[in-house]
């Protein structure tokens, strides 16, 4: 059951606590939340580096969700476009490798609960006396649909990723071996003393 965050209620002793969210993404003790990155994994031995991997992968999946949306508002709403592409800029995802910041918004999860929680933004036509009114959480509802259907495209691509590893280190070798015969000359004798083939190589140097 969700409560409120900011909601509080009388223990046995008549004293206010805080309620807590629970039945949360990767919840193992009641109260991780989108905090307890570990229990995301499923694995309690979970790395450091594992989870800020998987931190900047969700970055990078909310961030390539949000230009897909925008191409998509770009062509059927132009004032939602506007407004999204201020609220980008605004709200950057830096998931990149090397940037610092909270791990809330290398995830990007600053970037969606500030679209859920944002009330309705009128966006004033141009040369005339109205206005479009655009609702943040719908876009943040349409952003969310989008990230599930690129992460399915992204785990359908990387399921080739060991052949393409084998293909990688197949035409290595072969360049590599390309680049050994053309940078040794030699001279080949193709007859023997009695006027058969002799495929011997006698390199020059050698």
């Amino acid at each position: 059951v969700a409560h409120a965050p900011a909601a509080r209620r009388r223990d046995g002793t008549g004293r206010h606590r805080q309620l807590r969210v629970c039945g949360m993404a990767g919840q193992k003790d009641g109260m991780g939340g989108p905090k307890n990155r570990t229990g995301r994994t499923h694995d309690p031995y979970s790395t450091p580096l594992r989870d800020g991997n998987r931190d900047r992968l969700y970055g990078m999946l909310t961030a390539r969700a949000a230009a897909t949306l925008l191409t998509y508002l770009t062509e059927m709403n132009k004032a939602g476009a506007s407004f999204f592409m201020e609220y980008m800029v605004a709200n950057r995802i830096p998931y990149a490798y090397g940037e610092q910041a909270k791990i809330a918004d290398i995830s990007g999860e600053t970037f969606i609960t500030g679209l859920l929680t944002m009330g309705p933004v009128h966006i004033d036509e141009k040369y005339r006396d109205n206005y479009v009114t655009v609702d943040p959480p719908a876009l943040a509802v349409r952003l969310l649909d989008i990230r599930l259907a690129i992460r399915d495209e992204y785990i359908a691509d990387l399921a080739h990723c060991r052949e393409e590893n084998a293909d990688m280190m197949k035409m290595s070798c072969m360049k590599n071996l390309e680049n050994s015969f053309s940078s040794a000359p030699c001279e080949v004798d193709y007859e023997d003393e009695d006027g058969g083939l002799n495929l011997k190589a006698n390199t020059l140097g050698a």
